[in-house]
């Protein structure tokens, strides 16, 4: 990412190559001009003021420019490699025009002294106050922490990056930032100083507010989008979905109570979107839960009303009676549909009719007084039932009837 960045700014200072002077020789030229070009370059020269010119020959530490006049300059081989044992960008080539600014007198091999970062920086900070100006975003690479916030490099320009400027959200390791390229707006000059200021999260809430009405004129309700956890609450979840944020409300994270820690910050999982907004500003509401088949539905397939249910009772209480069917499933007997004359204790089996499914505490609902009641009717059918006829041998024998 380093390098990419620095190969930008490279382009960027090469981009700014005057026309006029210093422009890049061409076929067409005439000796006026080229003598005019010359004259040029070594009044700006003199004038310690950035001046473009070509390279003749790159050696092991130095880089020959042409300055006009039958003159050479030199310029430290490791301004343009920055590593001389190992180098991050490739030395100039020889035809190649460089900026460069005179830095004093003359070398011992009678070359003039010259500077491409300086030359590179006055570039630099010349491009930030046409970018302040026309309010256009600048390029820079984040050099180092400090406190309060970064120190970025914007082509040679040493620009201080506010913490609070340098992402939408607080940064939480300032460190991993270190080494990256970012885009800015220099939102804040100081010529006497040579400092900047500059917003990373200017940019970055202009380019989410150009996503996010994109998201909006594509979004349809029952659709499913990929999402990352952006803040976790008591309220719900706040999700991104690529530039637009919605919220998952806690009705709508599961089927059933929720375990806390079931969902965390960064955290990319499906979601629905359960209705479009009908305008701009109006909340996005998503949903989890509709992803996941409903507990309930399976439990009508299992427990029909009517059916009988048995289980050990787990809890006894003014509202009912709840009893564990089996290890996943829970039946409760609402006060109303308990037996008056039976006195139930934790521990004991119970058995109850089912009259439906609770879909909102996923527990199988039960009449424990209606299962007694049926029983108390076949027992009394039985007991009134008629006896059945006599065979021919008690009728014969009635003695042996006792």
């Amino acid at each position: 990412m380093q390098n990419q960045n620095t190969k930008l700014n490279e382009k960027a200072w090469e981009a700014a190559e005057p026309e006029e002077g210093d422009a890049a020789e061409t076929g067409g030229e005439t000796m006026e001009s080229l003598l005019a070009q010359q004259s040029a370059t070594v009044d700006k020269l003199a004038d310690k003021k950035v001046a473009w010119v070509k390279v003749i020959t790159v050696t092991k530490d130095a880089v020959l420019v042409d300055v006009g006049e039958k003159n050479e300059g030199t310029v430290p081989l490791v301004e343009f490699v920055e590593d001389l044992a190992a180098p991050k960008t490739p030395a100039p080539q020889a035809g190649q025009r460089v900026p460069v600014i005179k830095m004093g007198g003359r070398n011992k091999a009678g070359h003039v002294v010259l500077s491409h970062l300086k030359a590179k920086t006055e570039l630099g900070w010349e491009m930030a106050i046409k970018a302040h100006a026309e309010k256009q975003r600048v390029r820079g690479i984040v050099k180092s922490s400090v406190k309060g916030g970064f120190i970025v490099d914007v082509q040679g320009v040493q620009a201080f990056l506010p913490a609070s400027l340098a992402d939408l959200r607080p940064v939480r390791q300032p460190e991993k930032m270190i080494g990256t390229g970012v885009r800015c707006l220099v939102i804040e000059v100081n010529q006497s100083k040579r400092q900047l200021v500059l917003s990373r999260k200017a940019v970055l809430e202009d380019e989410a507010g150009k996503r996010k009405v994109k998201i909006m004129e594509e979004l349809r309700g029952g659709e499913i989008r990929i999402g990352r956890i952006v803040r976790v609450s008591a309220d719900g979840l706040l999700i991104d979905i690529g530039g637009l944020e919605g919220t998952v409300r806690p009705a709508d994270m599961g089927w059933g109570p929720v375990k806390p820690g079931a969902f965390e910050r960064g955290q990319k999982l499906k979601v629905k979107v359960l209705s479009k907004p009908e305008k701009a500003g109006d909340p996005v509401y998503l949903g989890i839960k509709q992803l996941q088949p409903n507990p309930s539905d399976a439990m009508r397939k299992k427990f029909a009303p009517k059916s009988t249910v048995t289980g050990k009772i787990t809890e006894v209480g003014a509202h009912g009676v709840r009893f564990q069917i089996d290890p996943k499933t829970i039946a409760f007997a609402p006060a109303a549909e308990c037996d008056a004359d039976v006195i139930y204790n934790i521990g004991d089996e119970a058995t109850g009719i089912v009259t439906g499914i609770d879909s909102q505490a996923f527990e199988v609902r039960v009449s424990l007084a209606r299962f007694n009641e049926i029983k108390d009717r076949k027992r009394v059918a039985q007991y009134m039932k008629a006896p059945p006829p006599l065979t021919l041998g008690q009728i014969l024998s009635p003695e042996d009837e006792g």
